[in-house]
C-alpha cells in the first residue's frame, strides 16, 4: 500500500455534528480582552516570541483567590468568566479544555521544589496548581459547576479535540451549554529548549512575519474561550461549528495527500472546494512549514477565495487554531475582513464561511469550518 492510500487510515475521526457559538472571549497578545468585536488598534512587537496583554484581574476574579494563583490559571480563569458574562451568566453542563503544554511552568516550580527541600513539600498549593487539568477544575471550582469536566493534552490536536468532545456532547444531547477552551503559556524553558532545535527567528517586527524569509517562527501564547450550543443566540442566526476534521501524516507527506483529506472532509459535510468563501492558513513564517499552505492557495483553492492568516497576531503555540476560531467568528458576525489578516486582496461581498486549515511540522492537520447563519 503506497502513502497515498495509507493516509486515510491514519484519519483521527470526521465529525458531521453541528454547534452555534453564542459567546467567546481571548486573551491574547492583542487588544482582545475587552473588545466584543476584532481590537481596532493591532499590537506590534519586536521579539522572537509574543506575550498576552492581560486584563486587571481583579475586576474579573475575586483579588483574595488571586493571591497565590499562577498566570496560566489567571487568564484561563480570566476569560472563562468573560466568555460567560457576554453568554448571559449560563452555567455550562460541560466544561472542557485543551492545553498543549498545560501548566509546565508550575510543574517545573514544583518539581524543583521538591528536590531543593529533599522531596518535602512545604504546600500542596504548587502540586495543585502544576497539573494539566489545573485550568479546567479551577474554572469548575470558581463557578461551583459540578457536570462534566475534562482536558485534553494532544500537542497540536489539543483544542481540537476538546472541540470535538464538545461537539458530541451536543450531538448526543449529553449537554445543552457547552464552554470549550483552549489555552497555552508560553514559558521561558520552552522557549530555551525549542531554540536549540531552530524553532524561532530572530526577534522581528511580529507584522513583518511573512516576509522574512528564514527558519524558525515566532512564539506566541493565549487563551480562548467559548460557549457552543445546539440553539441559535437570542440575536438571531450567528456563527455555527458545521465541520471539525484532524488527520495525521508523516512528515513526508504530499500536496495530494494533504488535498485528498480536505476533499474527503468538505465531501463529508455536504460541500466542494468552491464552496469555501474564505480559507484562514496557519502560516508562521517557518518557509519549511508554509509550503504546503503556499501551494494549496495556488494550486487547489479558487482565485477567488479569501486567503487569510493569523499567527502574526498571536504567535505559534499548540492551541493556536483556538484563537484562529475565534478571529473567523468575528469576521464571520462583522461580515468584514481586516486587511492586517489579508494574505489577498479580495472583497468583502461573499463572507458567508470560512475554513481553517492549520498544521504542525506538516504532521497534525486540523480543519475547522464556521458558516454564518445556518445550523
Amino acid at each position: 500500500m503506497d502513502l497515498a492510500e495509507a493516509i486515510p487510515r491514519l484519519s483521527l475521526q470526521k465529525y458531521k455534528m453541528k454547534a452555534t457559538i453564542t459567546a467567546s472571549s481571548v486573551i491574547s497578545p492583542q487588544h482582545t480582552n475587552s473588545a466584543h468585536g476584532f481590537p481596532q488598534e493591532i499590537n506590534e512587537i519586536i521579539s522572537d516570541h509574543l506575550s498576552c496583554l492581560e486584563p486587571d484581574y481583579g475586576t474579573i476574579i475575586n483579588p483574595i483567590q488571586l493571591r497565590r494563583m499562577p498566570r496560566i490559571l489567571k487568564m484561563g480563569l480570566a476569560s472563562a468568566q468573560l466568555c460567560i458574562n457576554r453568554a448571559g451568566g449560563i452555567s455550562p453542563d460541560a466544561i472542557i479544555v485543551g492545553t498543549g503544554l498545560g501548566c509546565l511552568d508550575n510543574l517545573e516550580k514544583f518539581l524543583l521544589e521538591v528536590l531543593d527541600n529533599h522531596e518535602h513539600i512545604t504546600s500542596v498549593l504548587p502540586f495543585i496548581y502544576s497539573t494539566h487539568n489545573a485550568v479546567a477544575a479551577q474554572i469548575a471550582m470558581l463557578l461551583k459547576n459540578y457536570n462534566y469536566n475534562i482536558t485534553y493534552c494532544h500537542r497540536g490536536f489539543s483544542f481540537e479535540s476538546a472541540l470535538q468532545d464538545a461537539l458530541m456532547q451536543i450531538e448526543e444531547k449529553q449537554a445543552k451549554h457547552v464552554m470549550v477552551g483552549g489555552i497555552d503559556e508560553c514559558t521561558h524553558d520552552f522557549m530555551l529548549i525549542h531554540s536549540y532545535l531552530g524553532y524561532w527567528k530572530q526577534p522581528l517586527s511580529n507584522l513583518q512575519l511573512l516576509n522574512e524569509r528564514s527558519p524558525g517562527t515566532i512564539a506566541g501564547e493565549g487563551s480562548a474561550f467559548f460557549m457552543l450550543s445546539a440553539e441559535t443566540g437570542n440575536g438571531g442566526p450567528g456563527v455555527s461549528i458545521e465541520g471539525l476534521h484532524t488527520f495525521f501524516t508523516p512528515s513526508s507527506a504530499t500536496y495530494i495527500d494533504t488535498t485528498k483529506e480536505i476533499d474527503l472532509f468538505l465531501g463529508n459535510i455536504g460541500l466542494d472546494k468552491r464552496d469555501i468563501d474564505s480559507v484562514m492558513f496557519g502560516l508562521n513564517g517557518n518557509l519549511a512549514s508554509d509550503a504546503s499552505y503556499y501551494t494549496l492557495q495556488k494550486n487547489f483553492f479558487s482565485d477567488s477565495t479569501n486567503f487569510l492568516y493569523y499567527k502574526h497576531l498571536c504567535g505559534e503555540y499548540y492551541t493556536a487554531s483556538a484563537f484562529a476560531m475565534w478571529l473567523a467568528s468575528v469576521i464571520l458576525t462583522g461580515r468584514h475582513i481586516p486587511d492586517v489578516v489579508k494574505l489577498n486582496n479580495r472583497p468583502d461581498k461573499h463572507l458567508s464561511n470560512i475554513l481553517i486549515y492549520n498544521h504542525i511540522h506538516n504532521t497534525e492537520h486540523s480543519l475547522i469550518f464556521l458558516n454564518y447563519g445556518r445550523i
